[in-house]
């Protein structure tokens, strides 16, 4: 008989590893843990604080590692770690069996899976609100947790957030970045003040509104519809777009910003769109998270969730 005849065990597929080769000896799981740790994070003292163990101990649970497979896994530099193309290899295997691990043990003790999505706070209120039905609906048992940052760099070094959604050009090293959809900026004003604005030259006597302090939203704009003598610079500065939409509602000033985050404001006419021109500033909403989280599945459900409600608008 060969080995796979002899294994009787129930469930044990003609396929699988015989008993021997399952059996024989394999790296400690530690040791797997602080691997992926470094990698995901470039660097053993950043890994050994997110493991709460010692830069001793992690470095030598990686040299475990290299022992074992007998190559090297990280080249070492002043800035970091990169893995080499050994190490590239043995960071998807190590992923992949750490999450069966972890999904089984949630299983088995009942606990709920949890994904973590922060985002900017405008796209959280104003187009993820209303569709967290649908969501809901797609994550399943799956517990969403949602936070809001006014950043426009991915930064997974220091955070347990699973995905950010970020407002960007998607060149981020490393990341994989899915693209939602683009970016589009037009004014936008309450009804009374669009009264004054009879074309776009009466936005030089105008009060400019900027969701940002770059106040490359009106430049954009005004060069694209052939006013460079207007001052984009002059007006008020605001932090987010939301800020900026709700000042222009209270007659403030003419906001500038992607006419999809005030859908509801302009359906009700508590603002409207002087103007018919819509332009693309080369921005983009992508969700972004590191390529080695692509197989969870609470990712997979979640990048299918927000591509289809991004090509329904």
């Amino acid at each position: 008989m060969t080995e796979q005849s002899k294994n009787l065990q129930s469930g044990y597929a003609a396929h699988a590893y015989p008993l021997t080769d399952l059996t024989r000896p394999l790296p400690p799981l530690a040791a797997l843990q602080s691997f992926v740790a470094a990698a995901q994070l470039g660097s053993v003292s950043k890994a050994a604080d997110h493991l709460y163990r010692t830069q001793g101990a992690v470095s030598r649970q990686i040299q475990q590692l290299e022992a074992h497979y007998r190559c090297a896994l990280f080249v070492r530099h002043a800035s970091g770690l990169t893995l080499t193309a050994e190490g590239s290899a043995l960071l998807a295997v190590a992923v992949n069996v750490l999450t069966q691990l972890v999904r089984h043990a949630d299983i088995h003790s009942g606990t709920t899976s949890i994904l973590t999505l922060r985002l900017p706070s405008t796209f959280a209120i104003r187009w993820l609100l209303p569709r967290l039905p649908d969501i809901h609906r797609a994550l399943g048992e799956t517990e969403l947790r949602i936070s809001t940052s006014a950043h426009d760099t991915p930064d997974f070094t220091t955070t347990d957030v699973d995905a950010i959604v970020v407002r960007g050009t998607g060149q981020w090293a490393g990341m994989e970045a899915i693209p939602l959809f683009e970016e589009t900026l037009t004014p936008m004003c309450a009804p009374i003040l669009a009264t004054s604005l009879q074309s776009v030259a009466d936005l030089a006597q105008a009060n400019l509104l900027h969701p940002g302090p770059s106040r490359a939203e009106w430049r954009c704009w005004l060069d694209h519809v052939g006013a460079p003598q207007i001052d984009a610079g002059r007006g008020l500065v605001f932090d987010t777009l939301e800020l900026t939409l709700a000042a222009s509602m209270e007659g403030h000033g003419i906001a500038i910003g992607d006419p999809r985050m005030a859908r509801d404001r302009l359906r009700e006419g508590a603002l409207v769109t002087p103007f018919r021109d819509v332009v693309q500033n080369g921005l983009s909403y992508f969700l972004v998270y590191p390529p080695q989280r692509a197989t969870q599945p609470k990712i997979r459900a979640l990048v299918d969730i927000l591509l289809c409600l991004a090509r329904d608008g």
